[in-house]
């Protein structure tokens, strides 16, 4: 209260109190206050004040400070004007585009011939009426009260345009546009139109969110030997190591997950073709293909002439796809391993990679069910913890026939057990993986759109929310696979920009074409309806059933 926050001016004064509230001078005068009246009471009579109500119009020293300074200054105000055309037709403009339809044109004659014959019963049963001159159909359908105009065929699309893709309609989907045209206006197949517009629409397609199911299903690879098929891929920049290292390149034998780490100083396409002729091929042995994603390094003119002076068969996954380059699943198990082992230490990442690779090798696989080492070399691999029971101690013991030879049956049996092994467990992930995808398969010429993606950019004043989300239309190619496809531009077929999944891609469907087929009045069973539209003498205007029109 301002008697407390005034205390060291106002205590052990005679003060006096001048105030339109009436009710603090009703408290000081009251008998017997309880409550918080009484505190209220006992805390103003501490200070002694004597109280006089003064009207508020009379107490102008107060009312002085709570008001703002008036200093007769002019201000300039800048007033912004918003013009907007709105579209206006004369009704004798309408009834000429009318007239140009030749089903409305039968209808209107039907009208106006004056002959209620069983035409007239079934298209006035079906909502239809005149209206000075003008064709209108009533809908019960519909919320409006008033009945609405009937399009002609040709001025359809100028409806759509207007309810869709002008600045106040905002692009609404099917039912929203539907909402509006239906109140003012109908056309036979109006909802399909409607919807088949707002699905063609070019800025809706490149700017909305698409809410159905990715498309494309998984696709399981074919079972390959040993070190046929290899997955490389880069992993980095990391903090440069005293060594001068930054990236690591991994290599993995897609049969029996076998991995190999190198530390390299430069991400270039030499570095990897050197690392892969001198520490994999001169190993292992030539493989017969060789799957990457579209770095740099692995389309450029060095590695495709390598591949193809050796023989090898290079696979690009689709852009923006990391899912289809199995070596992606070993980054992700690289970087916990090597974020546990570095710990504050991160420039010594490359002192690690050999007791990271070797733990990788020797982990059983849950899709083969052995580890990498066995399948590669037939036996686990010896480490220091492990001294006994290796092949070793078993040439030299006396009944190495009779130990090896079950050894060695078991393990020629081993290749079509992990075949089976690896079937079962891809037919596994597929079944749960197809549960939230859907199937779509494009030929060679099929337009499509382009799923983008776009980064902010502050400097530019550029944000990835207002960018589209996809472009086109593009045009495809070929069908590497039921899911990739190759892509060109439209305008230049014959180059090829990439290849795409089909879950970057959407259908670029054609606009609608304009409905030619004719209307038929409706044969309706039993009696037609008994009310029949008629014009009001006083206004002149014709009364629909639901209100005036």
């Amino acid at each position: 209260m301002a008697l407390e926050k005034f205390r060291g001016y106002v205590e052990n004064q005679e003060i006096i109190i001048a105030s339109d509230h009436q009710p603090l001078k009703w408290l000081m005068s009251i008998k017997s206050p309880s409550g918080r009246l009484a505190r209220w009471a006992l805390q103003i009579q501490s200070f002694h004040p004597k109280i006089l109500y003064t009207p508020g119009k009379s107490n102008v020293v107060a009312d002085l400070l709570s008001r703002p300074v008036h200093d007769n200054k002019e201000f300039v105000c800048n007033l912004n004007t918003i013009s907007i055309e709105l579209p206006s037709r004369r009704s004798r403009d309408i009834r000429e585009e009318q007239m140009k339809d030749e089903d409305i044109k039968k209808i209107i004659d039907c009208f106006e011939s004056g002959r209620k014959d069983e035409d007239f019963i079934n298209w006035t049963s079906r909502g239809y009426l005149m209206n000075q001159g003008i064709l209108y159909r009533y809908s019960p359908d519909t919320e409006s009260e008033e009945a609405q105009l009937v399009v002609p065929c040709h001025e359809r699309e100028r409806v759509l345009q207007q309810y869709h893709d002008s600045p106040t309609a905002g692009h609404s989907g099917s039912e929203g546009t539907y909402f509006k045209i239906a109140s003012r206006y109908y056309f036979p197949g109006m909802r399909k139109f409607i919807a088949e517009y707002v699905k063609n629409c070019a800025e809706c397609n490149r700017y909305k969110p698409n809410n159905q199911k990715p498309a494309g299903l998984l696709r399981t690879p074919i079972y390959a030997q040993r070190f046929e098929t290899l997955a490389i891929d880069l992993f980095g920049p990391l903090p440069e190591t005293p060594t001068g290292k930054k990236w690591i390149f991994l290599i993995e034998d897609t049969s029996t997950k076998w991995v190999e780490l190198f530390a390299l100083e430069d991400a270039t396409a030499q570095n990897c073709a050197k690392f892969l002729i001198e520490e994999v091929f001169l190993r292992y042995g030539l493989p017969r293909r060789l799957i990457s994603d579209n770095g740099t390094q692995f389309v450029s003119a060095v590695m495709q002439q390598t591949c193809n002076f050796l023989g090898i068969k290079q696979e690009l996954i689709p852009v923006y796809h990391p899912q289809a380059n199995p070596s992606e699943r070993k980054n992700r198990d690289l970087k916990p391993k090597l974020a546990i082992l570095v710990g504050d230490a991160h420039d010594t990442w490359d002192e690690k990679l050999a007791m990271i690779r070797f733990a990788m090798n020797t982990s059983k696989c849950d899709t083969t069910g052995h580890t990498a080492a066995y399948l590669q070399f037939g036996r686990e691999l010896r480490t220091t913890d492990n001294v006994n029971h290796d092949l070793r101690s078993l040439i030299e013991n006396d009944n190495f026939v009779a130990e090896i030879t079950p050894y060695l049956t078991h393990f020629a049996r081993l290749t079509p057990q992990i075949r089976e092994r690896v079937e079962q467990k891809q037919d596994q992930r597929k079944k749960y993986f197809d549960k939230n995808r859907r199937p779509i398969y494009y030929q060679p010429g099929d337009k499509v759109w382009v799923t983008l993606h776009p980064k902010s950019s502050r400097s530019n004043k550029r944000s990835k929310k207002f960018y589209p989300k996809r472009e086109g239309p593009y045009l495809v190619v070929t069908n590497r696979s039921p899911t990739t496809y190759d892509l060109s531009d439209s305008s230049t077929p014959d180059q090829v920009l990439g290849t795409y999944h089909s879950n970057m891609l959407k259908p670029y469907e054609l606009p609608p074409e304009k409905n030619t087929s004719p209307v038929v009045p409706i044969k309706r069973r039993g009696r037609p309806r008994k009310y029949f539209p008629k014009a009001d003498s006083s206004s002149g205007r014709l009364q629909s059933p639901r209100g005036s029109l």
